[in-house]
């Protein structure tokens, strides 16, 4: 967990803490779900004809997508929101009960929500700093200058001068980037700062396993030496190995920045 995060006493009874401006106001809000009632009882009601939209007049399709982006961008909203909730439950649970098992227990009968989207909530509120007095209205400031869809892919690139720069560099000049656009430009980052996606345990293992089988084959190789066939295989998997544990090692170091927290989101 980042080192400017509150203790867990502290983050018990943190400051008073501003709502975030809503980029959406509540009666919209409150518009979408009537829309969204009325599009599930109109899905269901039999009137519907055909399941496909019309390909050559592609209007009600269109609106039909822009609803959806729209309802995901509520939904995005709401889980940002959550954030700050979640990481003050999980500090909690930390602070009381002593081993994984036993927090992920407890979070496992009360939450309803897998531990994963608990993990990757808390680590929104850890980067934004939303339960730190001192980087809180920073990190308010940020998310809605990205908006709440891209303020969650953002949020596992922890230095926010960096999350700056890739911003940035999806706008290209431009007011605001589309989500494509930043997923496009998290995914460079990563390729320049050797940052792997935030993997689980198992993803972890099968990497382990992969590097394992590949040192296997190049030992194998190792031992033919003798010849140029024999020296051009051994390169080859040397060459191979070498790759694999570049990525072994980068999925290792991200592993390694977001334990504390993704201990919880590991399978008990």
């Amino acid at each position: 967990m980042a080192k400017r995060i509150l203790s867990a006493d502290s983050a018990l009874m943190p400051g008073a803490q501003a709502a975030l401006s809503t980029s959406v106001r509540t009666e919209h809000r409150g518009e979408l779900m009537k829309v969204l009632e009325e599009r599930w009882k109109h899905n269901l009601s039999g009137q519907v004809g055909s399941p496909l939209f019309d390909w050559e007049d592609q209007r009600e399709m269109r609106e039909e997508i822009e609803f959806v982006n729209r309802a995901q961008t509520t939904l995005d909203e709401a889980a940002v929101k959550l954030a700050p909730s979640l990481l003050r439950i999980v500090l909690t649970v930390k602070a009381h009960l002593p081993t994984p098992r036993e927090q992920r227990t407890f979070l496992g009968e009360h939450l309803r929500l897998d531990f994963r989207r608990v993990s990757e909530l808390c680590i929104v509120a850890d980067s934004f700093g939303l339960l730190d007095a001192e980087y809180r209205k920073k990190g308010e400031r940020e998310i809605e200058k990205y908006g709440w869809s891209n303020a969650l892919k953002l949020a596992p690139v922890r230095d926010p001068y960096e999350r700056r720069d890739i911003w940035e560099r999806a706008c290209n000049g431009k007011a605001n980037a589309s989500y494509r656009e930043v997923l496009e430009e998290i995914r460079r980052f990563r390729e320049r700062k050797l940052i792997a996606p935030l993997i689980g345990r198992e993803d972890l293992e099968a990497r382990l396993g992969a590097a394992r089988r590949l040192f296997s084959q190049f030992n194998g190789a190792a031992a033919e030496l003798s010849s140029r066939d024999g020296l051009r295989s051994a390169l080859e998997g040397l060459e191979e190995l070498q790759k694999e544990l570049a990525q072994l090692k980068r999925a290792m170091k991200e592993r390694y920045e977001t334990v504390e927290i993704e201990e919880l989101a590991a399978s008990a």
